[in-house]
């Protein structure tokens, strides 16, 4: 895929001026304008007991964890009508490089055999990252299994529970890759200068006291499209390496002792970016933990979605394309004009569009991005289409930005 490497833009939706950030950057903030399974087998030997940390996510001894109790994720959601829950974790700490792909192996097998899970895991020598679903029946034996792998146990922290239920995945895939894209090697030493975690009240409390406080919004450009928090500064990007860039020219402009606040999906984005600010020197960093998933279900604990600093959809990586925080609608159709906040991507699988398509343009145009030879494919079966795949239609930078393809309603062919 391509990414771009220059210092990106940010963009504001009024049309206020644009306002400098350094020699190559701009940045403006976007003002919202409406208010069970058998015990399995693991490997290695049985450890004895030692004291847990204190950290969320952050385990900097090698020594081997207590087993959590296996009701820590309870009371479980109100699983979709398939009878799966969707839940997200991730965790630093050190797996040393030869058992990586034999615990990627092993996730790969019994996850998917034993417990039904589907998802997207990634495994490194710096911990675990988990996006999945699995059978609301079998989500304790997943929390068992956790604690019964020697190199998992006491690691990993409660679920990050969706706020909406389905089988949000096709499959399970397992791979031996960095936990996120930060475009260079991630080392313990630098995830050890955590940044303040935040809970969702905490977050809310903080950002009510101080309205002139610098948020910024750790997602991609077609995230915060259909979501985001009042007067988050989110930049015009769409890898999180050119978030990175950004975020630090940011703060070096406001000073390294300012506070910056940053939010994300899940939480992982902005530990990392947390933790590479404060390695940098950068002191009062603090982020929102469990990201908008988690200050979602604050939002619906609290029964009162009128009160929610976060207006919108929060995007997410998965069939679903994304979760109701509010009922606000952010967006327009891609195609027509329409309000809409739907996400599609194009259903020719060699183009793939990200956009937003509204229910008539998706029944006018085939579920396409309406060019004729995405049309024309869209008549052939999956099977058809897999069997005569075709190199990518577009690079990652125009899959991801609609406005660059589709013109008066209809997507251009290259």
């Amino acid at each position: 895929m391509l990414m771009r490497r220059a210092l990106p833009m940010l963009r504001r939706v009024t049309a206020a001026p644009r306002v400098p950030v350094a020699a190559a950057a701009l940045w403006i903030r976007l003002p919202v304008v409406v208010r069970s399974a058998a015990p399995p087998r693991h490997l290695g030997p049985a450890y004895s007991t030692q004291q847990q940390p204190s950290s969320p996510y952050y385990h900097n001894t090698p020594a081997p964890l207590d087993a959590q109790p296996t009701d820590m994720d309870a009371p479980y959601p109100d699983p979709g009508a398939d009878g799966f829950v969707t839940a997200s974790f991730y965790s630093f700490f050190a797996i040393p490089e030869p058992q990586v792909g034999a615990l990627r192996n092993q996730i790969q097998l019994e996850w998917a055999r034993d417990l039904g899970v589907v998802g997207r895991v990634y495994v490194c020598a710096q911990g675990i990252n988990a996006q999945l679903s699995v059978p609301v029946d079998n989500a304790r034996a997943l929390r068992a299994w956790l604690e019964a792998a020697p190199a998992l146990r006491g690691r990993v922290g409660p679920f990050n529970w969706a706020l909406d239920h389905s089988r949000a995945f096709r499959a399970l895939h397992v791979r031996a890759r960095p936990l996120v894209a930060a475009g260079g090697e991630l080392s313990l030493d630098t995830l050890a200068h955590e940044p303040e975690y935040l809970t969702p009240a905490d977050w809310d409390c903080a950002l009510r006291s101080d309205r002139d406080a610098l948020v910024v919004d750790m997602r991609n450009t077609y995230e915060f499209r259909i979501g985001r928090f009042e007067g988050a500064v989110c930049p015009d990007v769409d890898t999180f390496r050119d978030e990175l860039a950004a975020v630090r020219a940011m703060c070096e402009q406001r000073g390294r002792d300012a506070p910056v606040y940053m939010y994300c999906t899940g939480g992982i984005r902005c530990s990392v970016a947390g933790a590479m600010l404060r390695a940098d020197g950068f002191t009062s960093v603090k982020t929102l933990q469990g990201g908008v998933v988690a200050y979602g279900r604050h939002v619906r604990d609290s029964a009162s979605q009128a009160s929610s600093l976060f207006v919108g959809k929060n995007f997410t990586f998965d069939k679903r394309r994304g979760e109701t925080v509010t009922p606000a609608v952010l967006a327009t159709c891609d195609q027509c004009g329409a309000e809409c906040d739907t996400y599609a991507n194009c259903a020719n699988i060699n183009c793939d569009l990200l956009f937003i398509q509204c229910p008539s343009c998706a029944e006018k145009h085939r579920r396409t991005c309406g060019s004729a030879q995405c049309i024309e494919r869209s008549q052939l079966s999956h099977e058809e289409l897999i069997k005569d795949r075709r190199p990518p239609k577009w690079p990652h930078r125009e899959r991801v930005r609609p406005e660059l393809v589709i013109q008066n309603g209809i997507g251009r062919d290259p």
